[in-house]
């Protein structure tokens, strides 16, 4: 399935609980949900055939080698050219890859949100627009817990665990170093209402850009 025209591709990366899903989606509130749609890199972890053997509850996630970035790029190599592609889905309870997928076609706006979109230069180079979203270590902490026991089956022992071992860890040695490379940075300071306001302004942007050339993200 095709469709005229190369989407604009925003690419928003941040640490865990950053709020950087919240702002992917006011941004698509803020475009319509009829022109931006939303992919996640979670989506892309890789499976467990793909990782080596061990206890899940002790394995590093919060790597970029976790996650099938090929795969992520060539989908949104697909998307430039407008042609619509199946993205996988993973489930974070069982710490696998489903065989179902979710067709993805692209329309005048795609956002792609997760840890590490800006690490990879082909990556941003795909992108019309590059943003990171910053939050400081306490608030992303208590996000984190939150949301893992809320949404993911976990202890808060496990997640303040986990968090304190590797991902705050991780987030300094493969998080943090992409904040100079993007774009835009959005600050988080625990007002969600900013963080609305900021997706909106940054919406309007897009408008101005989408309404300027019918390619905008040549």
């Amino acid at each position: 399935m095709t469709r005229g025209g190369r989407p604009f591709i925003v690419a928003i990366a941040g640490g865990s609980a950053s709020g950087k899903t919240c702002f992917a989606r006011s941004l698509q509130e803020a475009l319509g949900a009829e022109t931006a749609t939303i992919l996640t890199e979670d989506a892309y972890y890789l499976p467990s055939s793909a990782r080596p053997p061990g206890d899940m509850a002790t394995y590093n996630f919060d790597r970029p080698q976790t996650k099938d970035f090929d795969l992520l790029i060539h989908h949104l190599g697909a998307a430039r050219t407008g042609v619509a592609f199946q993205s996988p889905r993973y489930d974070f309870a069982t710490h696998e890859r489903l065989t179902e997928t979710t067709e993805v076609t692209p329309g005048p706006v795609l956002i792609v949100e997760g840890l590490h979109n800006l690490v990879f230069a082909e990556l941003r180079g795909l992108a019309a627009i590059t943003v990171y979203v910053d939050a400081n270590m306490g608030l992303r902490r208590a996000r984190r817990i939150a949301r893992d026991v809320a949404e993911r089956g976990r202890t808060v022992h496990d997640t303040e665990r986990q968090f304190d071992a590797v991902v705050e860890p991780m987030h300094i040695e493969h998080v943090e170093p992409q904040r100079p490379l993007a774009q835009r940075v959005i600050v988080n300071g625990g007002d969600m209402a900013a963080l609305d306001a900021s997706a909106v302004a940054l919406a309007r942007e897009i408008e101005i850009a989408l309404a300027s050339t019918p390619n905008p993200a040549q």
